[in-house]
Parts: structure tokens; C-alpha cells; sequence
């Protein structure tokens, strides 16, 4: 049996990635809202923000590393100071194309980060994901 999230965040700068990362969570039928943020700061506005139907929880969060003007790094570093109650129950997911052991490392060591992948999202990545986090007792 499949899990549908209620909703998953991506931030990326790149625009064709975030379509792309889109597309295959649409395809996969795998959340009933995607929330695509072009930069961290805005996903931090966003996350700071009251939570209704119009605006929903992220349960699944994937960070870019490399962006300008907030890198996934320096948003992690304001992700800590949000209100516990906002940050509960997020799983968040680092998808780079670094391949630096140091941003894995990092990665490793974060305490709100969940897993490390390289890019492009694809749909066994994320049933592996939701199946993990979501599903009790399912086979990762």
C-alpha cells in the first residue's frame, strides 16, 4: 500500500530541477500539494508562517545546498531557531550534486537532516523515503 504525504517542500534555486523534482512526485501521485520555493529565505517566510489548508505543513522538506543569498547550510543554521512545534515531524532530505565528502559529512552530522542524496529526485528514491518515515513496519 502506497503513502500519499499532504505536502512536500522543495527548495532549489535551479527552476528545471525544481520541475523536473515536480514532476516526479506528480507522476508518482506521491503528496496532494507540492510547494516549490526558489530560494531559502523564502522557504523560512514560508515556514514561519500560520499553517492552514492554503497553506500546509511540509512533512517532507528537500534542501539544495548551493543557492545564493541563503545556501541549504545557512538555511539549516535558521531552521534550529524556528518554534519546535514548527520543525516537528519534518523529515528533511539534502538533495545536491556535490559529491564533496565534507557536505556529506555534514550532512551526517546535522541534526535536522534526515538523509543525503545526489540529484535528480527520482520516484524509487522517494517511495524508499516515504516508505522509511512513514510507513511502520514497511521494507526500506
Amino acid at each position: 500500500m502506497k503513502k500519499k504525504l499532504d505536502c512536500i517542500m522543495l527548495i532549489d534555486d535551479d527552476f528545471p530541477t525544481n520541475l523536473y523534482h515536480q514532476l516526479v512526485i506528480e507522476e508518482g501521485d506521491f503528496a496532494e500539494r507540492i510547494i516549490v520555493m526558489q530560494n531559502a529565505i523564502e522557504a523560512l517566510a514560508y515556514l514561519n508562517g500560520a499553517f492552514d489548508l492554503e497553506r500546509p505543513k511540509p512533512d517532507l522538506i528537500f534542501l539544495d545546498i548551493n543557492m545564493p543569498r541563503m545556501n541549504g547550510w545557512e538555511f539549516l543554521e535558521q531552521y534550529k531557531n524556528l518554534p519546535a512545534e514548527r520543525r516537528a515531524d519534518n523529515v528533511i532530505v539534502m538533495l545536491s550534486t556535490s559529491a564533496n565528502p565534507d557536505d556529506i559529512q555534514r550532512a551526517e552530522e546535522n541534526e535536522f537532516v534526515n538523509e543525503y542524496h545526489d540529484k535528480p529526485l527520482t520516484e524509487i528514491l522517494l517511495e524508499r523515503i516515504i516508505a522509511k518515515y512513514w510507513m511502520a513496519g514497511a521494507a526500506v
